[in-house]
């Protein structure tokens, strides 16, 4: 489902450090910025695109990929 992951750290070493990713669903590329465990997304937004429960599949997965990138 997701494509494309990527993650940039921002602010770095600043007290508003956070980290920015990108992906791709079904060739449509969203991004958020991920701190303290929540997710901010930039637009396009997917909860626009997708239904309650698929977006929550789509945002654990974020969580995951986000947390296997921090454990890094």
């Amino acid at each position: 489902m997701i494509e494309n992951f990527e993650v940039k750290p921002i602010f770095v070493d600043q007290p508003h450090e956070r980290h920015q990713f990108k992906l791709s669903i079904q060739g449509i590329d969203y991004q958020g910025l991920f701190h303290e465990c929540e997710i901010q997304w930039f637009n396009p937004q997917p909860e626009r695109k997708f239904e309650e429960n698929h977006l929550e599949s789509i945002e654990s997965q974020v969580h995951e990929l986000m947390q296997n990138h921090l454990n890094q």
